[in-house]
């Protein structure tokens, strides 16, 4: 049984004396009572008018077990029974009203949780001009209901899950029941499990423990800040992750074509989609390889050049200090830096930074004889293109600057050399059974009119083959 006295005293030890925490003692009858929240995290007008009050006007006519405590606060949606002390402290202290009844056998925990949270909006790395614009936000209640309400159907599953030591974070594995290969929910699931650390504040953390490569440059767990590109992968047959305080949810299993895939995507023409990706190709395309190609052309392979195009590279170049590496490589950092500060400044601060850095600085750079004009257009065509696929700008980045050391010792062919080993890496990687180059590598004919141009919704009776558990789009099996 439980004792008020020792359990408050157990309490406030258990809270390290936190100012936060409110003890409130009411009495019942011949019955005493404790009640224990976390201050601003519960609807306290809700918990007097449909707790406190209930309690205290029972005038003790009531046993302190789960039944009896349903019937008497019968306006609270969820209430708990808990056995052990530790577990109520966590409980309390994510948002519930405890309740410490003395004489009880053990713990209640009602579900009154109200705190600030912030409201549903466009995501700022996914506007789009058609569909629909609400986003995730960092309260994964609130996540879990935008997915919900997709669904007309008992199968789409919430798996609950509570990672950190320390932070107790709250997550959700989601997934459709029939559709989600079962072998992969219990992968992700004990991939999640295995994590022991003190806390997770974002899903970013959570990413890191899911990447079957973590060394690896190249991207490999999907992310979304939109419920209904959450929503299609699901219907794929992929597995979401929603983080409690992260308004990125994650989805798994994450092949390259997703990234060249854009929100609008899904509500554009096909035609207009496929050239749009098209476009995004190329840009990466350039993007890589420019600035690797001009360094060869201007360092080893003159030879290769038109006379005329020769000819104004060398103008271009003419009491320039530096190698063509060298320059390159500082064009290449200064837009990297330039970047940097434009996302890091407030909004209006960063878009000056990003106009005057690249028009002014760069023409100055140029007129002062450090950088040819030619350099600067190189590095800001393929800075343009990188952009094109904004959640691989990391990768790329990195790849482009390493090309730029090939193209300047090895020329043209180490250039092309070093291009079809990054393929070849790249199809090697297999990510929770998928190849990360589907549908190219291995070559699935059926899936090629969807990864680059956009088949119709009355084409697509079919679902993605390599991931769902079930193929056909309108059986949801059993």
């Amino acid at each position: 049984m439980l004792d008020l006295p020792r359990e408050q005293k157990a309490l406030q030890r258990a809270f390290n004396g936190s100012d936060d925490i409110v003890f409130r003692p009411v009495v019942s009858g011949d019955k005493r009572a404790l009640f224990v929240f976390a201050d601003g995290m519960i609807d306290v007008k809700d918990a007097d008018l449909g707790v406190v009050k209930p309690f205290i006007g029972a005038n003790g006519a009531f046993t302190p077990d789960l039944e009896c405590m349903k019937a008497l606060f019968s306006t609270v949606q969820k209430l708990e029974e808990l056995d052990s002390g530790k577990k109520f402290v966590e409980t309390v202290a994510r948002g519930a009203l405890g309740l410490v009844i003395d004489g009880a056998e053990k713990y209640f925990t009602l579900s009154l949780h109200c705190y600030p949270t912030r409201s549903i909006a466009e995501p700022p790395t996914s506007s789009v001009v058609k569909g629909p614009r609400e986003g995730f936000t960092e309260d994964f209640k609130a996540n879990m209901v935008m997915l919900r309400r997709r669904f007309g159907t008992g199968k789409l599953v919430f798996k609950p899950l509570v990672i950190g030591r320390v932070t107790k974070t709250q997550i959700r594995i989601c997934y459709i029941k029939g559709i989600t290969d079962s072998a992969l929910v219990e992968k992700v699931v004990s991939r999640i499990k295995k994590i022991d650390i003190d806390g997770i504040v974002d899903s970013s953390e959570i990413s890191a423990f899911l990447e079957e490569r973590p060394y690896s440059v190249f991207k490999q767990v999907g992310a979304t800040e939109k419920p209904d590109i959450c929503a299609s992968k699901l219907l794929d047959g992929r597995v979401a992750v929603i983080v409690d305080g992260s308004p990125m949810v994650l989805t798994l299993p994450f092949i390259l074509v997703e990234d060249f895939h854009d929100s609008e995507d899904y509500y554009r023409r096909p035609v207009r989609t496929a050239l749009i990706r098209i476009m995004r190709l190329l840009g990466i395309f350039f993007a890589v390889l420019l600035p690797a190609a001009f360094v060869a052309l201007c360092s080893l392979q003159y030879q290769f050049l038109p006379q005329e195009l020769m000819i104004t590279i060398l103008n271009s170049t003419e009491g320039i200090p530096f190698t063509p590496m060298t320059e390159m490589l500082i064009a290449l950092i200064f837009f990297e830096v330039l970047g940097e500060a434009s996302v890091r400044m407030p909004r209006y601060f960063g878009m000056a930074i990003s106009v005057v850095g690249g028009i002014i600085l760069g023409e100055t750079a140029v007129s002062a004889g450090v950088l040819s004009s030619l350099t600067v257009l190189i590095t800001a065509m393929s800075s343009i293109g990188l952009f094109a696929i904004p959640d691989e700008v990391g990768a790329f980045s990195v790849i482009r600057i390493a090309l730029v050391f090939v193209g300047a010792t090895l020329g043209l062919m180490g250039v092309v050399i070093s291009a079809v080993a990054m393929v070849a890496y790249v199809g090697s990687l297999r990510l929770y059974g998928i190849d990360y180059l589907t549908p190219f590598a291995p070559l699935i004919p059926t899936q090629l009119g969807d990864a680059v141009l956009k088949r119709s919704k009355t084409d697509s009776y079919f679902r993605t083959p390599f991931i769902s558990a079930n193929k056909k789009r309108l059986d949801y099996g059993n």
